[in-house]
């Protein structure tokens, strides 16, 4: 009895030594299905900086500039939606202004009562008036004069683009207290005109705005007072009498009083007439030239006001070209960030699970394998019974 325990318990103690040389292979295929697995679950290699330090390093960087672009991304769509809604209240500006010719048309026609006419078209300004009003979005107004440029994320590092503020109310087209049947103001230019420093041209409405325009030469401050509180305005008007022709400054003259919504028209005889919505007188200081009154050109006013909405629209239609251009671009550069981002971590699935049901069955047959092993000492031991 002694001799059989002694040789059962020197079986067994050559047994275990053998055995324990078989769970470091079971434990090691444990850990690559447990890998495997975590792929799978995951869909990452890199899941954590202990799978691959460095890779897992530069994966974090990519993630935080992805997040960036996303949000960059979105300030671009708020962009877009604040420019869009600014160009559709210019085209609908522009579709009322089609509707004031119409209105000016038919006064000239005999027959038709001019005062239903004007009650017309003070319903078409008023329009126009609400339509820069109501023309907003978040709490953005890019067409009523107010001057807040919107600037948009557009890249990484704080880089913006700018959407110019437009100015499309009706004072500015020139159409406010828009009168049918208003004077326009004429400049006659003689032989002895000329253009110095200060010289000015004052314009006087029926609301009793006054815009002074005002010769500079120097870019410095100007002589004349503004007190826009009591609708007084002062506009320069920069040119250069060295280097420019009399012809060319009175272009320049016209030019500054069009973009403040006076429609000018300058004839080959010397005269220039400037119209309004409403009833305009002129006083001047230029050498050479003499004010006075004549009916007024309302057609003209309306052209001329077409005219600074169709500007508008072009400077915020290339907004939003530049918008859309940029919101593509930053689309692409995050596809293209997630693609070399999964390219480093991303789990090959289909490999992955080849993989899984390698391990597995390298598992089994494992088990298995010890399985047996235990069981042949058993057998064995019982042949000393």
């Amino acid at each position: 009895m002694k001799l059989l325990q002694e040789k059962e318990n020197g079986f067994f103690s050559k047994y275990k030594r053998n055995g324990n040389g078989g769970a470091p292979y079971i434990e090691t295929t444990q850990s690559a299905l447990n890998s495997v697995q975590r792929q799978i679950e995951t869909g990452l290699k890199v899941a954590e900086a202990k799978d691959d330090p460095s890779t897992f390093t530069i994966a974090q960087g990519m993630r935080g500039d992805v997040g960036s672009l996303k949000a960059i991304q979105e300030g671009l769509s708020f962009g877009q939606a604040t420019v869009n809604m600014a160009n559709a209240g210019a085209l609908q500006i522009s579709e009322v202004i089609i509707d004031l010719n119409k209105k000016v048309t038919q006064a000239f026609n005999d027959g038709l009562d001019v005062t239903i006419l004007q009650e017309e078209a003070d319903a078409l300004v008023a329009q126009i008036t609400s339509i820069v009003n109501t023309t907003i979005f978040n709490g953005v107004n890019l067409i009523d004069g107010s001057g807040t440029d919107l600037e948009v994320l557009s890249a990484l590092g704080g880089v913006t683009q700018t959407v110019s503020a437009q100015d499309a109310t009706a004072a500015t087209l020139g159409l406010s207290n828009f009168d049918l049947s208003g004077q326009a103001a004429t400049l006659t230019l003689d032989n002895t005109f000329s253009v110095t420093e200060d010289d000015t041209i004052t314009l006087t409405l029926a609301s009793g705005d006054v815009h002074i325009f005002e010769i500079t030469e120097d870019g410095g401050p100007l002589t004349s007072s503004v007190d826009e509180a009591n609708g007084i305005y002062v506009h320069a008007v920069t040119v250069d009498t060295a280097t420019q022709s009399n012809n060319q400054m009175v272009g320049i003259i016209a030019n500054v009083m069009r973009q403040e919504g006076f429609a000018v028209t300058i004839e080959e005889d010397g005269v220039i007439e400037i119209a309004h919505g409403e009833t305009v007188a002129a006083a001047t200081t230029l050498t050479g030239a003499t004010a006075a009154a004549i009916a007024g050109n309302p057609i003209a006013v309306l052209d001329n006001a077409e005219t600074l909405v169709g500007q508008i629209m072009t400077t915020l239609g290339t907004a939003a070209n530049r918008l859309d251009t940029q919101s593509e671009f930053t689309q692409l550069l995050v596809d293209k960030l997630e693609e070399g981002l999964g390219i480093l971590v991303d789990a090959n699935l289909a490999e992955a699970s080849a993989e899984l049901q390698a391990l597995q069955t390298k598992e089994q047959l494992g088990i298995q394998s010890l399985s047996i092993a235990n069981a042949r000492p058993q057998s064995i031991l019982s042949l000393f019974q």
